[in-house]
């Protein structure tokens, strides 16, 4: 049985059923699809300037420039990849062309900051690639491969990132189910406030403030609650503390 993936469009509906705004039989007006749009991504970027981020998993496919060692990630300017910010890399792997139509593909390594930088190596070394370094910044991600490519080798990665922002009909593959119920009653509290007739329970409100205290209390690289939080409320620079050592 195929999964249904739902995409943006699925989540500001939802949000609307849940409310009781819309009736199955029913679809959206331009007015709730933009408006829903609007008001994931204003979240998205409330939760950004309080580092709090919502992961997704995705692959990343870029071909490597020879003799070039270090590529930014993200979606500023001066960039070598354009993607969403890279916060954990999962495997790597380079394809070369043989004869005829097959390719074949090879590992890459990924390492440690520590299992890079606390080595000696050779830095003019050009040659097919065997390790591939990730350290996340603040506002971008930068990928260090080792030895430098010799040749423009298509790489593919398989990687998180933080969702930055979301276009109408996109595809939610990859984020974490549990997020999805978040944003939905997340979505239906705010357009309870645009529609009157909207039917947002207490029941509903506690629902709501479980969500996002999962949310909060979740480590945002591997989704895990962390144990201290329970205990104490985050220090200051805490989220930039935890990506400094993923």
């Amino acid at each position: 049985m195929s999964q249904i993936i739902p995409t943006t469009t699925d989540l500001i509906v939802d949000s609307l059923f849940l409310i009781g705004e819309l009736a199955v039989t029913e679809t959206p007006d331009a007015f709730m699809l933009r408006t829903g749009l609007q008001l994931i991504n204003a979240t998205l970027n409330m939760w950004s300037a309080d580092s709090i981020y919502i992961p997704y998993l995705k692959k990343l496919n870029f071909t490597f420039t020879p003799g070039k060692d270090v590529y930014l990630v993200g979606n500023g300017p001066g960039v070598d990849i354009v993607s969403d910010r890279v916060v954990d890399l999962t495997f790597a792997n380079y394809f070369l062309p043989t004869a005829g139509d097959t390719q074949l593909s090879y590992p890459i390594q990924v390492i440690t900051r520590t299992q890079y930088f606390n080595v000696v190596r050779q830095t003019n070394v050009t040659t097919r690639p065997a390790f591939i370094m990730l350290n996340p910044q603040e506002t971008h991600s930068v990928l260090t491969v080792y030895p430098k490519p010799d040749q423009p080798y298509p790489c593919e990665l398989n990687i998180k990132c933080m969702l930055n922002s979301v276009t109408q009909q996109q595809s939610l593959e990859g984020l974490p189910p549990q997020y999805y119920l978040t944003f939905q009653y997340l979505l239906a509290r705010q357009f309870a406030s645009y529609y009157p007739s909207a039917n947002w329970t207490p029941l509903m409100e506690e629902d709501y403030q479980k969500y996002m205290w999962a949310l909060e209390a979740a480590n945002d690289i591997d989704l895990t609650i962390r144990p201290s939080f329970i205990l104490t409320g985050p220090s200051p620079f805490y989220w930039q503390t935890i990506l400094s050592y993923g």
